[in-house]
């Protein structure tokens, strides 16, 4: 079998839509593949991977699933299903895009499929629902999904629905094409070594320089924002490729916002793939002794800590004592599982460039319980080093290449 762009759609529905996209792909030069994740009634047409093969691959009995009347009690079915399906192919090597056409229902379970697929596949989600509030989010998660906002329902061949579903296949044969010229490269000796580093605001200045250092050393260096959702999904593609040669997490305060119940948490895995992986990291403390609290769930006692005002929608608050015990608690056991060797590399002068020694938000005493706490904590065989700068400085980023060095 060929490689070919898979197609998502729920056929009793827009069968009629998805033949025509497929139609329009070809017509670029590449091949389609309609996969049926349909829920009730007869697909509109014939399908490439039909909605049995799909039930079969979830692993659930056929008879069993035919008997379920209601969508909500398919719905996982099939995505399970599809998700084996697309997993099955691109281990083949026969996918060289997806692309999804739908309403909710449609983009949730065609997303969810799409997520089983690894970074640089091409995907590409056409739903009439994208600027519904606080679904773009749940469609595209930490996926790299291209979201198309139809405007108008995905249903006949009107004008204006025909020129969606063309664009739409221009724009998922581009993005083939994209992806065949530019492939990520694995980590297999002869490609450029990439090293995976957390990036965020108060950080900004010290990713720069450790970026320009290590670049000049022959290194590639993939940035994710720590806001939540980036570090992630790095998190996610560590697990799940092998791309990186190590990791270098300069703002690892997802964890404590996770504990804690804040904005930027990063679920409950954050700070473990690259340990299970045997993966080396340098870790710095960045944004680890203050949170961002959502507004609605603001204490009380909030109003007494130490606050910085970042930006209209950001604000910093100082962790208190127990908050960070907990905090370097959660890191140390984490840490203390990894498979590979750890480093810590912690600035005396200030984590981030809104506490530096001098400014109001700076509290040293502070940051030296969680240092003491972490190092009680830790393997001896992870080492804690201490760098007589602020964390934004020249000097702190070359101890943070020349720590990430010496692991490799």
């Amino acid at each position: 079998m060929t490689e070919a762009i898979i197609i998502l759609v729920m056929a009793e529905e827009k069968w009629e839509e998805a033949d025509f996209l497929r139609h329009e792909i070809e017509s670029h030069g590449h091949k389609a593949r309609i996969l049926d994740m349909g829920l009730v009634g007869e697909a509109g047409g014939t399908c490439d991977i039909s909605r049995e093969e799909v039930i079969l691959a979830s692993r659930q009995p056929l008879e069993d699933v035919r008997l379920m009347s209601d969508r909500g009690g398919r719905m996982p079915v099939m995505v399970e299903g599809g998700r084996q399906k697309v997993r099955k192919l691109n281990s083949k090597g026969e996918i060289s895009g997806i692309v999804s056409l739908g309403g909710t229902t449609g983009t949730r379970m065609g997303t969810s499929i799409m997520k089983a697929l690894p970074f640089g596949i091409p995907k590409l989600a056409v739903s009439s629902t994208a600027a519904l509030p606080g679904l773009a989010s749940r469609y595209i998660g930490t996926a790299d999904i291209t979201l198309m906002h139809s405007v108008v329902e995905i249903a006949g061949f009107n004008t204006m629905m025909k020129n969606v579903l063309a664009r739409a296949a221009g724009s998922i044969c581009g993005m083939a094409e994209g992806s065949h010229r530019m492939p990520v490269s694995l980590v297999d000796g002869s490609a450029t070594p990439m090293i995976a580093m957390t990036h965020f605001g108060p950080c900004e200045e010290c990713a720069v320089n450790v970026r320009s250092l290590l670049e000049q050393k022959g290194f590639q260096v993939i940035g994710f924002s720590a806001a939540g959702v980036g570090d992630r999904a790095m998190e996610e593609i560590i697990e799940a490729q092998n791309i990186f040669s190590a990791v270098i997490d300069l703002a690892p305060g997802g964890v404590g916002e996770e504990l804690l119940g804040f904005a930027r948490a990063a679920g409950p895995t954050r700070l473990e793939a690259a340990g299970n992986k045997g993966m080396p990291q340098v870790i710095a403390p960045c944004g680890v002794n203050f949170g961002s609290p959502l507004k609605r769930k603001y204490k009380p006692e909030y109003k007494s800590r130490k606050k910085y005002e970042y930006d209209a929608v950001r604000t910093f608050l100082r962790l208190s004592k127990e908050e960070l015990l907990m905090v370097a608690t959660a890191i140390a056991k984490k840490l203390n599982r990894s498979k590979g060797p750890v480093k810590i590399v912690i600035p005396l002068g200030g984590w981030s460039s809104v506490d530096k020694k001098g400014t109001s938000f700076f509290d040293g005493d502070a940051d030296r319980i969680f240092v003491n706490k972490l190092k009680n904590l830790l393997r001896q065989d992870i080492e804690v080093r201490e760098v007589d700068a602020d964390l934004e400085t020249p000097e702190f980023a070359k101890a943070v290449v020349d720590t990430t060095l010496d692991i490799l």
